[in-house]
């Protein structure tokens, strides 16, 4: 049994007179351009096998199959009787191709199962005299001609395959107008690999010499050249070309070097509303706003993108639909090697969301800073509103002190001498009144002394006269008498003077700070130390008591003094007014006050500090 494939080798078959034989086995093609050609060849195939008493197998259109009936009759072969002697078997193709397609693809099992009845019963008609069957298939031919040449390429597979258990000729035909486009090319070759032979179609063959063929071949080896390489390039551009067709968030198209668009892809009809019939052929200014169009700016666009390579811009651009988007615009020049101008690139997105975003996070910020600036301001404000009032409270203090110390005092002063006097003028006479008198004498001492103390407590002279090393000590007995609460003083020996702000500010943080020890803290003691470190003078107030509850000491370090009460916030705001800063620290057990303010030029420290202690 011979095989049916005789190898990949394509063999051009010059003339008629070489018809593929039914006796040489083999997988030819034949190409036409004419029906009756075809016909003709198909005669002098089939009936050369039925007329020499071997066997044939015919899969056919109707047309095909009636014209090569009367024409086989015509010369003189009975396909009646041949059929009747099982040696004639036809197949209609139109109705054999739906039996071996199953979802759109062809069925190896299903062909297999139709082809190999035909050829078991063509066999069967010529084994006794070991005759030879020819084939006649256009299954190829419907499918190529229905767009699926990948499927027809599988059938002639599929025959090659049963060329390998059964012995047959095969001829297979395809009109030349299946390769009518360069995309069939890489088909129309793979289709000629399948076969043994490819016999040209009438064209090539009704050539009259060799020369004439040979001038032929030449000048479709050079198209297939050219063919070729364009085919080579395709391939290797396909995946790009296919990846900017797909492309659905940018605009990707060309422009001839007028500026009149020449391509489009998805992205472009998704972003622009044009469809590619549409908008082909049009110049790209219709994408741009009136006013700039008669500004010129396309045209600039261009000027720009062919003597500089690329042209970069966002703008507003306008749909077919006449609404507007805010485009990112890029326009990139394309030149042969020469240089020459092609056309040009054009990449379009459609922005607007991100600029809309872009803008409103510009006011969000513009009205964060302005809330800011406001909030910065207001601060300021309060903070010298609060200095103010601070200054005005010790000034009024201070005036208060001084009017209590000078004047009331002096009247009361002088009223306790004037009883006094009365009181000697009648202890003698009358004991009773004498008594009495003794009563106010004291009741005044006792409201001299309070004058005083309320007069030293709000604005202390001694202050002024001899700075905090003589004024704590002072406040710290008085306190002590009060309150019941034992107190220790601790100094860095020969502390010097500070600015006069400073020693009050310090002074009134020692006040508010022993206030709060008495108010709050329930510490039966209370330690002071006063010191200096990296050019700071250092005001330390520390109790033994319940302390400070966590969550208003955050409050403290967040500098927010609602919850530690007005006090606090006044002292706080001393210190930051003079360049220092408060600072609270408390547990179960312990609190410590600490307040800081640079030392000034008169602060002199020895280079061995010592320590003071006043109980």
């Amino acid at each position: 049994m011979s095989t049916a494939v005789s190898g990949p080798n394509i063999e051009l078959i010059p003339s008629l007179a070489h018809t593929p034989s039914h006796t040489h086995g083999g997988h030819v093609v034949q190409l036409y351009a004419d029906d009756g050609f075809l016909i003709d060849v198909l005669s002098r195939f089939i009936g050369g096998a039925l007329a020499v008493g071997d066997a044939a197998v015919v899969i056919a259109t109707c047309s095909h199959r009636t014209e090569l009936e009367r024409l086989l009759s015509a010369n003189g072969v009975d396909t009646g009787k041949a059929a009747i002697q099982g040696r004639y078997i036809v197949l209609d193709a139109n109705e054999t191709l739906p039996k071996i397609m199953v979802d759109g693809a062809v069925d190896e099992t299903r062909f297999n199962e139709i082809v190999s009845e035909a050829l078991d019963k063509a066999e069967s008609s010529v084994a006794r005299k070991r005759g030879h069957i020819a084939v006649f298939g256009e299954l190829v031919a419907l499918l190529w001609a229905g767009g699926r040449p990948a499927e027809a390429i599988r059938v002639e597979q599929l025959w090659n395959d049963l060329g390998k258990g059964h012995s047959f000729s095969l001829l297979c035909a395809y009109p030349i107008a299946v390769c009518s486009s360069k995309r069939h090319i890489e088909a129309f070759l793979k289709m000629c690999g399948e076969h043994s032979s490819v016999v040209p179609s009438e064209s090539y063959l009704v050539l009259h010499n060799e020369e004439e063929r040979l001038r032929s071949i030449a000048s479709l080896q050079q198209r297939a050249q050219i063919l070729e390489k364009e085919l080579a390039l395709r391939e290797v551009e396909a995946p790009f070309r296919l990846l900017v067709e797909a492309v659905q968030d940018y605009a990707i198209f060309m422009l001839n070097p007028e500026g009149q668009v020449s391509s489009w892809n998805v992205g472009a009809e998704r972003i622009k509303g044009y469809k590619t019939n549409e908008i082909v052929g049009r110049h790209f200014s219709c994408f741009y706003p009136e006013e700039d169009v008669r500004s010129g700016k396309p045209a600039r666009e261009l000027v720009v993108a062919a003597a500089q390579g690329r042209f970069e811009d966002e703008g507003w651009r306008v749909r077919k639909d006449g609404s507007t988007f805010w485009a990112n615009v890029i326009i990139t020049a394309v030149k042969d090697n020469s240089g020459k101008l092609l056309g040009f690139a054009k990449i379009t997105r459609d922005v607007t969301e991100r600029m809309q975003t872009q803008k409103a996070l510009e006011t969000e910020v513009a009205e964060r800073r302005d809330a800011q600036r406001r909030l910065q301001n207001s601060e300021r404000s309060l903070r010298e509103l609060s200095l103010h009032l601070l200054r005005t409270q010790d000034e009024e203090r201070r005036r208060i002190g001084r009017d209590l110390h000078d004047s009331l005092g002096q009247y009361l002063a002088v009223l306790k001498m004037k009883l006094d006097s009365v009181a000697s003028l009648i202890g003698q006479k009358q004991a009773e009144l004498s008594q009495e008198f003794g009563q106010c004498i004291r009741l005044m001492e006792d409201s001299i002394r309070e004058v005083r103390i309320v007069s030293y407590l709000l604005y202390p002279p001694m202050l002024e006269e001899m700075g905090l090393k003589s004024a704590i000590p002072w406040y710290l007995d008085g306190f002590s008498t009060r309150s019941g609460i034992k107190t220790a003083f601790e100094m860095e020996t020969e502390f010097g003077r500070l600015p006069r702000e400073s020693e009050l500010a310090l002074f009134r943080v020692l006040q508010e700070g022993l206030t709060n020890v008495h108010r709050h803290s329930g510490s039966p003691t209370a330690h002071v130390r006063l010191s200096v470190k990296d050019g700071m003078a250092i005001l330390a107030i520390q109790d033994n008591g319940k302390g400070i509850r966590p969550e208003l000491l955050a409050e403290f370090c967040q500098e927010w003094m609602g919850g530690l009460g007005i006090g606090v916030r006044g002292m706080n705001e001393r210190m930051r007014q003079l360049g220092g800063k408060l600072e609270l620290a408390s547990n179960e057990g312990c609190t410590t006050v600490t307040a800081m303010v640079p030392g000034g030029q008169n602060l002199n420290l020895p280079a061995e500090p010592g320590k003071a202690c006043i109980d």
